[in-house]
C-alpha cells in the first residue's frame, strides 16, 4: 500500500496551526529547469525509459537530468520553432508527431519529419487528436466533425477505407478499443460500436448484441467511453455540464459520479481523458480536474496540493519508476508514489522565525509527546499524529523577562520526572510532569551566561555547558538550587556535551576543540584539536559504538579512541555539504546528516555515503537545520528554523540493485551524435574528430539519484573515475586507436552493475598510419645511408684527388727533377772540361724547369673550386694558345658559342678537357709546320664540341706511330664519356674533333 507524506503547513503564528495533508511528494520541472515551455501539451514514454514531451515550443527528450531539445527539418528544410501535441510511437517503432496542423513521421537520430498531408480540405477549428489501436491503425478525430485515418500506404490522411466505421452523419469525439477487439466510438449523437469481424455497427437503435451500455437511453454528447480492467464502463458526456457515469456489468448497476467530480466553486471544467494504473486505480484530468477512484469506496477524490498548481492537465502517464507524469500549462510534475511515511511541519514565518534550537520526546506515565524549544517562542508540545497540545501551563508565573522564551536545550529528566530547560542569561527552567509545577531560577554558578546543552550521566547528574566556557554539574537529588557547581571552564562556547559509554564527558568547544574529561576529579583524558581534527570549532558529537565518535560542523571528523586514528570527510567524499547542522543514529547504527542540502546516510562501516536524490523529500527539507533527537521507538526527529520533521529510518531500503546505467548522449565538438538507445551508432572517427563527451544516467526519475557512477575509457584512462553530480565525462584530444567507453553504477554497500559500453575508434590520419611512420623511417635511414655515403664519396673524392696529385707530381715533377738532378750531375762533371757541354746541360735544366713550373701551375689551377665553369676554362685556353703558338709565329682564331659560357665543369672533366686541349696546340705548334690555327668551341645537339684545325702539311694516319700523346688523348676523351676524331690529310692539314656529353 502507498505511503503517504503528512506535511504540516502551519498558517497563523503561536503554536496553534492549520494542516494540510499530502498525499504525494511533488516534484515540479519548469524553464528554470531546461523545459522549453511551461506550456506542455503531451508527454510519451518510450521503451528505453526516456520521456518525450511536446510543447508551445517543439519537441524535447528528458532522462531524469536533462532535456534535449530536437529540430523539426522537412524536405522543404528546417523548420520554425512550433507547437507538439501528439507524440505516438507505432508498432513499427516510428514515431509519430503533430508539429503545429501537421501530422507526420518523425527520426529523432536524424531530426527528420516527413509530413503526411489531408486528402482534402477539413474542418478544424473544434481541435483534434491522434489515436492508434491495437493493430497500429493510426486515426485522426477531428472532434464534433468525422474520423479519419492515416493511410500509410496511400502517404494521405484520408476518411476513404476506414478501418472503423461510423453511422453516417455521426460526429466523432473519440475512440476506445475493448478486450474483444470492438471499437466504441464517443459521438456528439450518442455511443457507437464498431465490430471489424462482421463489419457491423451497433448504437441504441440497433444493438443486436444486447450491449448494456448501448441500452442506456438519453446519451448524447459523448466525449469519453472506456472499459476499465475490472470491466468498468465509464461514460463521460454533456447534459448540459459535464457528467460522470459508471457502469458495473456484475451488479448491472449504474452510478452518478457528477457530485463528485464537480468543482468546489463555479469555474468551468472539462475531463479531457482518463488514466489507469498497473494496482486498477484510474485517473481523470482536464480543465480544472485531478481527481483518483477509490475502487473501496467507489468515489472519486480529487488531488488538492498547494504546490500543484494547474489550469489545463493535457495528458497524464504511469511510469514505472513509481509515479505520475503530468502535463499541464504550469509546466511538467511528476507524483511520486513511492512517498514515504513522513511527519513534517513547517510554521508560518509571517511573524519572525520560531528558530527551534531543540526537540525532546517526552514519555511520562505512557504517554508520549514531542517538546519543541524555540528560541523567542518558547516551549510547544505536540503529537504527530492528533496535533498540537496545550503548552500554556509552561508559563504560568513566569519572571518577567524576555529569556523565559528563549530556549537553547530541552533535557527530559527520567529519574526526577522533569524537564529541563536551557535559557538564555544563565536562566533554567524545570517542569514537574506529574504535579506541571514549573520553577525558574538562576544559578549563581552559571554566572548569567547562556545554557547552551544539557547531558545526564548514569548516576543521573546533569551537566550543563555555557556560553562563555563553563561546564556545570548538577548532584541534587530533587531540586535545589544548591546542588550547582562549576566543574571546569575552556575558552570559547560549549554548544555540545556528551556522557560516553564508558561514562566520560566528552565537550566540544568553539575555540579548543575537544575534550575527554574524567566524570569525578574533571581530569582531561583527551584533547583533540586542529592538529588532529580538521578545526577547532566544532558543535556536533555522536559516539556511534565503544570506540568511534563522529565530531564536526564544518566537515565531519571519525575519531578512533583505541586507535588515535581521525578520518576526516567532505562534500568530495559523498556528502551533501560540508555544513552538519546535525548527528543522529538509527537502530542498524547509520548516521543521519542534516546538512543545507538535506539528508544523507553515513556507513561507518564501509565510510560511504547514501543520499537520496533530488528527486526525494529528504533532498528539499528545510536548508537551515539546527538539532535533532533518536525516539525510543526509533524514529528520528530533526528540527530547523521553523520546522520539524520525524521519521522512521527504518523503511528506507538499503543496497538496492544497482541497475545498468545508459548512455543518454554523445557529442563531437558539443554536437550530439547519438546515444545508447540507437541501434546504430557511429564507431568510426577521422583524427581530427578526437574530442567526446559522454553523459550517461540511470533512466528512472525516481532512483537515478540514489547511486553513484564511476567510468573509465579503456585505451585512455588506467583506472575507474569516480562521476561528479553532472554525470558526464568529457574526452578531448583523444589520439588515434580503439577505445571502449564504460559507465557503471554503484549502491551503498559498493556494489556494481554491469557496465554500459560504447566502443569506437579514432583513425589514424595518413602521416599516423604504421605504414607511413615506417616509410618515414625507411626514408630517414635512406637519407642517413645517402648522407653517409656522400660522406664516403667525398671521402673517395679527396683520397682520388690526392693520388692523382701524387701520381702527377710523381709522374710529371718527379721525373722533372730526376732529370734535371742528372742533368746537373753530368754538367757538374763536365763543367770544367767540356764548357759547350756544361752549357746544354744547363739548357736542358733550364727548360725542364720551365716545364715543370707549367705543369705545377696546370695542376693548382685544376683544383681551385673558382675555375670550375666553362668560362674560365676557355680564358684558359685561349692564354695557352697564344703563349705556344704566338712563339710559333702561327697566328690562331678562337670561335666561342655563347650558349657553352655557363656550363658547369667537374674537376676532372676541367683537368682532361684542357690536357686534350694543350697536348693538341702543342701537336699543331711542333709538328704541323702552319701559319695559322682555327679552334672552336660550340654545341652539337647536346654534345659539346670542340675543333682545333691547323692548316699544315698533314701526314699520313697509316704512317704515323701513335706515342704516349696521341694515347693519352684518347684516354682521356674516354674519362670525359667522349669521343675524339682526328682527320689529317697530306698538304692539307690535320683536324682534332672533341664531341663530349658534359
Amino acid at each position: 500500500m502507498k505511503k503517504g507524506l503528512l506535511l504540516l503547513l502551519f498558517t497563523i503564528s503561536c503554536w496553534h496551526l492549520h494542516a494540510e495533508t499530502k498525499r504525494f511528494y511533488v516534484t515540479n520541472l519548469r524553464t528554470s529547469d531546461g523545459l522549453a515551455s511551461n506550456q506542455v501539451l503531451t508527454v510519451f514514454k518510450d521503451k528505453h525509459n526516456y520521456l518525450w514531451i511536446g510543447s508551445s515550443n517543439g519537441l524535447q527528450r528528458f532522462d531524469g537530468r536533462k532535456f534535449m531539445t530536437y529540430q523539426i527539418d522537412t524536405p522543404e528544410g528546417r523548420q520554425p520553432t512550433q507547437s507538439v501535441s501528439e507524440i505516438l510511437v507505432d508498432r513499427n517503432e516510428k514515431m509519430w508527431l503533430r508539429v503545429g496542423d501537421q501530422y507526420g513521421s518523425y527520426i529523432p537520430e536524424k531530426q527528420e519529419f516527413t509530413p503526411v498531408p489531408f486528402e482534402k480540405n477539413e474542418n478544424r477549428f473544434q481541435g483534434e487528436s491522434l489515436w492508434m489501436d491495437r493493430k497500429g491503425n493510426l486515426f485522426v478525430i477531428l472532434n464534433n466533425n468525422k474520423l479519419l485515418w492515416i493511410d500509410q500506404k496511400k502517404g494521405k490522411i484520408t476518411d476513404q477505407n476506414l478501418p472503423v466505421k461510423v453511422p453516417d452523419g455521426w460526429r466523432a469525439r473519440s475512440i476506445f478499443e475493448d478486450k474483444r477487439g470492438l471499437y466504441w466510438v464517443s459521438n456528439i449523437e450518442g455511443i457507437s460500436v464498431y465490430n471489424p469481424k462482421t463489419r457491423e455497427i451497433y448504437t441504441h437503435a440497433s444493438n443486436p448484441l444486447g450491449l448494456e451500455v448501448l441500452k442506456k437511453p438519453d446519451l448524447t454528447y459523448v466525449f469519453n467511453v472506456y472499459e476499465d480492467s475490472e470491466s468498468i464502463f465509464w461514460v463521460n458526456y454533456w447534459s448540459p455540464d459535464e457528467r460522470l457515469l459508471s457502469y458495473d456489468p456484475l451488479t448491472k448497476i449504474w452510478r452518478n459520479h457528477k457530485s463528485e467530480i464537480s468543482p468546489p466553486n463555479t469555474n468551468y471544467q472539462e475531463a479531457y481523458g482518463s488514466l489507469e494504473l498497473p494496482h486498477a486505480e484510474i485517473w481523470r484530468y482536464g480543465i480544472q480536474t485531478l481527481a483518483s477512484y477509490d475502487r473501496r469506496s467507489k468515489t472519486f477524490t480529487p488531488l488538492i496540493q498547494s504546490d500543484i498548481r494547474f489550469d489545463k492537465i493535457t495528458k497524464l502517464i504511469w511510469d514505472d519508476a513509481g509515479g505520475i507524469w503530468m502535463a499541464t500549462d504550469a509546466g511538467l510534475y511528476f507524483l511520486h508514489f513511492d512517498t514515504p511515511s513522513i511527519y513534517f511541519q513547517e510554521r508560518s514565518s509571517q511573524d519572525g522565525n520560531f528558530e527551534f534550537q531543540a526537540v525532546e520526546e517526552v514519555i511520562h506515565r505512557g504517554d508520549t509527546s514531542v517538546w519543541l524549544g524555540s528560541w523567542g517562542k518558547g516551549i510547544g508540545i505536540l503529537k504527530p499524529l492528533t496535533g498540537e497540545l496545550d503548552s500554556k501551563w509552561i508559563y504560568k508565573g513566569l519572571p518577567d523577562a524576555i529569556e523565559t522564551y528563549q530556549v537553547w536545550d530541552l533535557h527530559h529528566d527520567k529519574k526526577r520526572e522533569v524537564v529541563w530547560v536551557a535559557l538564555q542569561k544563565g536562566l533554567i527552567q524545570v517542569i514537574e510532569l506529574d504535579s506541571k509545577k514549573v520553577q525558574y531560577f538562576y544559578p549563581e554558578a552559571f554566572e548569567g551566561s547562556t545554557i547552551r546543552t544539557i547531558a545526564e550521566d548514569a548516576e543521573g547528574n546533569l551537566w550543563f555547558g555555557t556560553q562563555n566556557g563553563s561546564i556545570i554539574k548538577y548532584e541534587g537529588e530533587g531540586i535545589d538550587q544548591g546542588g550547582f557547581r562549576r566543574y571546569r571552564r575552556f575558552q570559547g562556547r560549549i554548544p555540545k556535551i556528551l556522557i560516553s559509554k564508558d561514562q566520560h564527558l566528552w565537550v566540544t568547544t568553539t575555540n579548543e576543540g575537544v575534550y575527554e574529561l574524567d566524570l569525578e576529579e574533571g581530569k582531561i583524558l583527551r584533547h583533540l584539536d586542529n592538529s588532529i581534527l580538521n578545526s577547532n570549532n566544532n558543535e556536533q558529537l555522536l559516539q556511534v559504538n565503544d570506540s568511534i565518535f563522529l565530531i564536526g560542523y564544518e566537515l565531519l571528523n571519525k575519531f578512533n579512541t583505541r586507535t588515535g586514528k581521525n578520518e576526516v570527510f567532505s562534500y568530495s567524499d559523498g556528502m551533501l555539504s560540508n555544513t552538519i547542522f546535525g548527528l543522529e543514529m538509527d537502530a542498524d547504527g547509520l548516521v543521519w546528516i542534516y546538512t543545507p542540502n538535506g539528508l544523507t546516510r553515513f556507513d561507518v562501516k564501509t565510510n560511504t555515503f547514501y543520499s537520496f536524490g533530488k528527486n526525494h523529500f529528504f533532498s528539499n527539507i528545510p536548508n537551515d537545520g539546527r538539532s535533532g533527537t533518536r525516539f525510543a521507538n526509533g524514529e528520528l526527529a530533526f528540527v530547523s528554523n521553523n520546522g520539524i520533521i520525524i521519521f522512521d529510518p527504518m523503511q528506507f531500503s538499503r543496497n538496492l540493485p544497482p541497475p545498468v546505467p545508459t548512455i543518454t548522449g554523445i557529442e563531437l565538438f558539443g554536437l550530439y551524435i547519438g546515444d545508447g538507445s540507437l541501434p546504430e551508432m557511429r564507431r568510426e572517427f577521422t583524427s581530427q574528430e578526437n574530442s567526446l563527451t559522454f553523459d550517461f544516467n540511470i533512466l528512472n526519475f525516481s532512483k537515478q539519484d540514489r547511486f553513484s557512477y564511476q567510468y573509465r575509457l579503456v585505451g585512455a584512462d588506467p583506472d575507474w573515475i569516480n562521476a561528479k553530480s553532472n554525470f558526464q565525462a568529457v574526452y578531448s584530444l583523444l589520439p588515434p586507436g580503439e577505445y571502449q567507453f564504460e559507465v557503471r553504477s554503484i549502491n551503498e554497500s559498493g556494489v556494481y552493475s554491469e557496465p554500459a559500453v560504447y566502443a569506437f575508434e579514432i583513425k589514424p590520419s595518413l602521416v599516423q598510419t604504421w605504414w607511413f611512420k615506417a616509410f618515414l623511417g625507411l626514408l630517414f635511414l635512406g637519407i642517413v645511408a645517402l648522407i653517409y655515403r656522400m660522406n664516403v664519396n667525398r671521402i673517395l673524392a679527396v683520397v682520388k684527388l690526392r693520388s692523382r696529385l701524387a701520381r702527377d707530381l710523381h709522374d710529371d715533377m718527379g721525373s722533372t727533377l730526376s732529370t734535371i738532378n742528372i742533368l746537373s750531375s753530368m754538367a757538374k762533371t763536365k763543367l770544367g772540361t767540356d764548357p759547350a757541354k756544361t752549357s746544354e746541360y744547363i739548357s736542358k735544366i733550364s727548360e725542364n724547369s720551365q716545364r715543370m713550373m707549367e705543369s705545377m701551375d696546370d695542376i693548382v689551377w685544376s683544383i681551385k673550386p673558382q675555375n670550375d665553369s666553362m668560362e674560365k676554362l676557355i680564358a684558359r685556353m685561349r692564354e695557352f694558345a697564344n703563349q705556344v703558338l704566338e712563339s710559333k709565329d702561327i697566328v690562331f682564331s678562337m670561335e666561342v658559342d655563347d650558349r657553352i659560357l655557363g656550363m658547369k665543369l667537374s674537376m676532372d672533366a676541367r683537368r682532361d678537357l684542357f690536357l686534350i686541349f694543350k697536348e693538341g696546340i702543342n701537336n699543331a705548334a711542333k709538328y704541323s709546320g702552319a701559319a695559322r690555327v682555327f679552334i672552336s668551341f660550340g654545341l652539337e645537339g647536346h654534345l659539346f664540341t670542340m675543333r682545333i684545325r691547323d692548316y699544315g702539311k698533314g701526314f699520313d694516319m697509316a704512317e704515323i706511330d701513335e706515342g704516349n700523346g696521341l694515347e693519352n688523348m684518347k684516354k682521356r676523351a674516354s674519362n670525359l664519356g667522349g669521343n675524339l676524331e682526328i682527320k689529317t690529310e697530306a698538304e692539307k692539314g690535320t683536324e682534332l674533333t672533341l664531341r663530349v656529353h658534359l
